[in-house]
């Protein structure tokens, strides 16, 4: 029968060459000096395959560099996933959002549509975020957890019966491309399924005259996607939106999108950022970033909340980011792609003045 050594060994020796230089139960398994590469022209290519063979195995890796040489260390790949905890979350979540539906009906009837479209119209698109990340770590064998929902009260006390969705790395990706696709491709993915959602909102949504609104009950942040939505349905001069229940719901998607690409520590911008910009960088512009936030906020008092809890990752996390199993390496044409992605999904849910 194999033992762990045994199969780590020969997975490693499939794809660098390498010296066993320490073999213990403590932090790593195993511990190799790299000597050479065995079959790729580059080692980041190499390590890439290697940590996907490893994480099929049940193993994960990351490379190091001590006294000038490079060593790879390898460990026992552990799941901390509790899927009990998983389905109670969404149970919990499902029933707030859908209450949260009600308050924009006056028919408290269960079958209602506005509970149902405001539910749907929340949930499928962050639910599809967390897909996004889920499949990119998959692909790339990063160890993760399932997508947990969070719940929050509900609309009619002042929340959203929803803080959203999170799924974790149980494991830091292999490279830089790879952190980068990984933070990307949630937001990516969430905000095209928000965008059917937010054109069949504004088509359930009814207009009113600016002058029956009450003063301070208009939203005056917008995202500039919904900018774009409602400015090819050509609003009547005189007239303002009262959103339905699936395009406010589109509107929190957005709003949510774009607070996730703050390019702090763990949120989805500070991978690509921190992908793209390395370590220092990332900690410069993810504090430039929350003291925008927070000067926002004196402007416009939503923001002050969101700055101040980006400040508290910040501060949590020391504006640090893990990075990668094998740091320094260049970003390639995915990680350019990702990078792009990201300035692109920043602008378009960038809140801006109504």
């Amino acid at each position: 029968m194999q033992t762990d050594e045994d199969i780590i060994r020969k997975i490693v020796e499939g794809h660098l060459e390498v010296e066993v230089i320490s073999s213990d139960k403590g932090q790593y398994l195993l511990t190799f000096k790299i000597l050479g590469l065995k079959k790729d022209n580059n080692l980041s290519e190499a390590f890439l395959k290697l940590y996907k063979d490893l994480s099929k195995r049940g193993y994960v890796a990351m490379i190091k560099r001590d006294y000038g040489e490079l060593t790879l260390n390898v460990s026992k790949k552990e799941s901390k996933t509790k899927k009990s905890i998983a389905i109670g979350l969404a149970i919990i979540t499902l029933v707030m959002v859908y209450v949260s539906g009600f308050a924009f009906t006056k028919n408290q009837s269960p079958l209602s549509l506005e509970p149902l479209s405001y539910l749907i119209g929340l949930i499928v698109p962050l639910i599809i975020h967390e897909m996004g990340h889920w499949i990119t770590m998959r692909k790339y064998g990063i160890p993760a957890s399932l997508p947990y929902l969070i719940p929050a009260p509900p609309l009619q006390l002042g929340f959203l019966g929803t803080f959203g969705a999170v799924i974790s790395m149980e494991w830091i990706p292999p490279n830089n491309d790879v952190l980068a696709l990984t933070g990307i491709m949630g937001p990516f993915f969430g905000f095209i399924a928000a965008i059917p959602v937010a054109a069949v909102g504004l088509k359930l949504s009814s207009l009113v005259p600016i002058a029956s609104i009450p003063p301070g009950s208009s939203i005056n942040l917008i995202p500039i996607i919904l900018n774009l939505l409602t400015y090819i349905e050509k609003i009547p001069s005189g007239y303002a939106i009262q959103p339905s229940a699936m395009m406010f719901a589109s509107y929190i998607v957005f709003f949510i999108t774009f607070l996730n690409l703050i390019p702090i520590s763990q949120l989805d911008g500070g991978h690509v950022i921190r992908a793209a910009l390395g370590e220092k960088a990332h900690y410069i512009v993810s504090g430039l970033f929350v003291a925008i936030l927070i000067i926002y906020g004196f402007y416009y008092p939503v923001f002050i909340l969101f700055g101040f809890l980006a400040l508290f990752i910040f501060l949590l996390t020391k504006g640090k980011h893990p990075g990668t199993a094998i740091n320094g390496n260049k970003l390639g044409y995915k990680g350019i792609l990702a990078v792009i992605l990201y300035c692109t999904l920043l602008v378009l849910t960038l809140p801006l003045p109504s």
